[in-house]
């Protein structure tokens, strides 16, 4: 894309200003459960990725995942308003032998984003447009279902660690994914930005919300790649009939 990152960022935001113009009575995020089959170096993990309600009427998103004797658990409770997702809270957890905490508070009053990292909290610049490492896809999601044209990209804020980092997601096109659910068809993006030893795709379906379908991670040579195996909408089973039936 010739757009620089600077323009593509300028049009992010705009495009969720105007999202929360006249979009008013966009439709909520729908519950999920999806789990995923991950490969890398060689070894298998079975990760679950899962959207709820919470009795407060927040978001919970939980991804899980375990391998051997290390494995993570990581929430993201957020508020949907409109067409907008704020995020509220993040929390990083690793189990077993990959025993670290990060934790990120979001505090609007305050205008500051509190993040725990190598045991010490640090203060980051708040601004409502930024993310947490997960809560980013549901925005993606959502803007999406209530027609955001994904050939235009999307520039994105998250708070990560120490700092807070840019990206910027691609649209590459539409490519059919073959999964234990069938052949489904997708839209992929690549993710780029500050972090040139990183390379990320994402397939989002299109028929089914745009939930995540695969996903690919490349870091220090190694690829890391899941993709779905099991998916639940709205508490209803997800999955491609055959041609012919």
């Amino acid at each position: 894309m010739a757009y620089s990152s600077r323009c593509k960022l300028r049009i992010g935001l705009t495009f969720l200003l105007g999202l929360m113009t006249f979009a008013a009575n966009a439709a909520p995020l729908k519950p999920y459960h999806l789990s995923y089959k991950t490969t890398a170096k060689g070894l298998s993990m079975d990760l679950e990725r899962s959207l709820k309600v919470t009795e407060k009427g927040d978001y919970l998103l939980k991804n899980q995942g375990k391998i051997v004797l290390a494995g993570f658990v990581e929430t993201s409770v957020f508020e949907q308003d409109s067409s907008v997702i704020t995020p509220k809270h993040y929390v990083y957890q690793g189990t077993g032998l990959i025993n670290k905490k990060r934790e990120l508070i979001f505090d609007a009053e305050q205008q500051v984003i509190k993040s725990f990292d190598d045991k010490t909290w640090h203060d980051l610049d708040f601004n409502a447009a930024t993310y947490d490492r997960v809560s980013q896809l549901e925005q993606l999601r959502l803007s999406l279902i209530n027609g955001a044209d994904p050939k235009t990209g999307f520039a994105v804020e998250i708070a990560d660690r120490k700092k807070i980092k840019q990206y910027e997601l691609e649209y590459v096109g539409e490519e059919l994914i073959e999964t234990a659910l069938g052949l489904i068809p997708t839209i992929r993006f690549h993710r780029g930005g500050e972090d040139e030893e990183r390379e990320s795709n994402i397939w989002l379906a299109p028929d089914w919300d745009f939930l995540l379908v695969k996903t690919t991670h490349v870091e220090d040579g190694t690829l890391i790649a899941a993709t779905v195996h099991e998916a639940f909408l709205d508490g209803r089973a997800l999955s491609i009939k055959p041609a012919g039936e």
